[in-house]
């Protein structure tokens, strides 16, 4: 297979993410390309920054009984999304067009600014999406809304990809990832949500196919509480300005109060119990932790704070801190022109 180029786009509960990459089929990775661009939903005038999901038993209801039934707001809320991701294809579109790139165009692509031009053929672009999907669209969706009809809106993509599998990719498959050679690693970021990955002897989990291990925001502590609650940045954000008349944004802002030393404590237990259950699953399969990557927010924030760490008792376990928002992005791109 001949080096190649493609455009990943990493769809998260805040932002919008696309990263151009080449393939080297002599490594098998990618590596960041020229192109790079960001769009934040909250830059569109219809977002609405005070959206709250529909209860996660209610949709798990809806999905079994294949009777999802969106509220108004979900439906908003959707259409800034798919607008959002559909401005991102436009600045990719621009960009190849500027750089007079030629390549192989998936034969789902029909966008009206590239028919009747020969120079204007896209190469392939891959999306991930967080969420329990199908081939058709997201039908759950733990911190945001549910968009069953996504790729029908959308004609430019024709698959849909998991972020946390992507996430992984990206620091499994990338130059610039942290998890290059591992054969049994965690990794762990913490965002909106939790991206949740695990890579056992050589392949990575599905997490929908097996039933002897959950993602973090199915795990429940002994306080009947989620990991994710407790330990992704916005659930720490979120439980702290619920019980405080001064609210806090960022991590940052949450560190310097001294009342939000039981959420830091608090997260600490949370990530303990995840390492514990990752240890077992992998006990369980006869094979060992070799290293732990903590990502995105929760990643950058760690590397930078000793309020969050790893408990004594797995300190035998390497671990690194990925800091780099790209990988995600590449993972899409790797899983693309790999899969």
């Amino acid at each position: 297979m001949a080096n190649r180029e493609i455009i990943g786009i990493d769809c998260g509960a805040t932002k919008v993410i696309a990263q151009s990459a080449t393939y080297d089929s002599k490594t098998g990775l990618v590596s960041p390309g020229e192109f790079h661009h960001e769009i934040n939903y909250s830059d569109h005038p219809n977002w609405n920054a005070k959206f709250v999901p529909v209860h996660l038993d209610i949709q798990r209801q809806e999905y079994f009984e294949r009777n999802i039934d969106l509220t108004e707001p979900e439906m908003d809320q959707g259409d800034v999304i798919v607008e959002t991701i559909k401005a991102v294809i436009s600045e990719i579109e621009g960009f190849l067009v500027q750089k007079n790139i030629s390549i192989s165009t998936s034969p789902h692509f029909n966008s009206p600014l590239l028919q009747g031009s020969k120079k204007r053929i896209v190469r392939n672009i891959g999306l991930c999406f967080p969420g329990i999907k199908n081939d058709c669209g997201v039908l759950i969706m733990a911190n945001g809304p549910r968009i069953p009809n996504l790729l029908e809106r959308i004609p430019e993509i024709d698959t849909l990809y998991n972020d946390s599998d992507c996430c992984v990719l990206g620091e499994w498959k990338s130059t610039i990832g942290k998890m290059q050679n591992c054969n049994n690693s965690v990794y762990i970021g913490g965002g909106t949500g939790i991206a949740d990955g695990i890579i056992l002897k050589s392949e990575l989990i599905d997490f929908n196919k097996r039933n002897d291990v959950k993602r973090s925001w199915e795990l429940e502590m002994p306080s009947e509480e989620t990991i994710e609650s407790c330990l992704s940045p916005k659930g720490m954000i979120h439980q702290y300005n619920l019980s405080q008349k001064e609210k806090v944004e960022t991590l940052d802002q949450l560190s310097k109060n001294k009342n939000a030393d039981i959420i830091f404590e608090k997260a600490v237990k949370a990530f303990s119990f995840l390492i514990q259950n990752r240890t077992q699953f992998f006990k369980a399969n006869h094979a060992k932790i070799e290293k732990i990557v903590i990502g995105q927010r929760l990643g950058i924030f760690m590397a930078n704070s000793k309020l969050i760490s790893l408990p004594d008792s797995n300190t035998d376990i390497p671990w690194d801190y990925s800091t780099d928002r790209r990988t995600a992005a590449l993972g899409v791109a790797w899983k693309r022109i790999c899969s």
